[in-house]
């Protein structure tokens, strides 16, 4: 798959923390503008110094939608030992049309030590075709739906299609031609092709915050 960009310069932003310890978030303000006279407000994609990978999930249809999330790691079982394991997690993303609704977004630790190797919609990657990776319609996060499969394959790092520092966007739109009536398009954000410096330094803040959370 080949690195695509996609700039949005006006979005609303929910980043979700996903990984060891309580579940948390931080809201950014969805009214901002990323512009300011002489440069850049904030970044789009988090840099691999930060240690995070974004994932956002964008509903560009008429009904909610609930994504499911996954990202598979691949764990060394001990020093000198060539033996891994994979390990996944799934984080349910869930978004309303709406200007303001629309689009969320889950922060994932990615370093050498926890790296992801897989991403991917749906709770067995290895199903991309059959396996719920939507949940149209529902209440709320607890009321998902009905599912229908994201039809999208899993991005893979061995494949080239993300780093770590990466932001990954999954949009979702409506399709006649899908099973389920829709479809997900993926795109990549990639961090080489963020400005150095920017006025505000969101994904640094967000990293020390993790960094600094007490896990369970």
């Amino acid at each position: 798959m080949k690195r695509k960009v996609m700039i949005l310069l006006r979005f609303s932003l929910l980043i979700g923390m996903a990984g060891c310890g309580a579940d948390a978030a931080l809201l950014l303000n969805p009214a901002f503008v990323n512009q300011i006279e002489g440069g850049v407000l904030f970044p789009l994609a988090p840099r691999p110094d930060t240690g995070l990978l974004l994932i956002r999930a964008n509903n560009a249809t008429t009904e909610p939608i609930t994504f499911l999330i996954t990202v598979e790691r691949s764990t060394v079982l001990a020093d000198g030992d060539a033996t891994t394991i994979t390990n996944s997690e799934t984080t349910e993303v869930f978004t309303r049309p709406g200007s303001n609704s629309n689009e969320a977004g889950v922060l994932f630790p990615c370093d050498e030590n926890n790296p992801i190797v897989r991403i991917g919609l749906g709770r067995n990657l290895n199903q991309p075709s059959t396996d719920a990776g939507l949940f149209i319609g529902g209440f709320n996060d607890v009321v998902p739906g009905f599912g229908v499969p994201g039809n999208i394959n899993p991005l893979d790092i061995l494949n080239g299609d993300f780093r770590c520092g990466d932001t990954l966007v999954y949009r979702a739109i409506q399709s006649v031609n899908q099973p389920g009536g829709f479809r997900v398009q993926a795109f990549i954000i990639p961090w080489e092709n963020q400005p150095d410096n920017t006025a505000r330094n969101t994904f640094d803040v967000a990293s020390q915050f993790l960094s600094g959370r007490p896990t369970e």
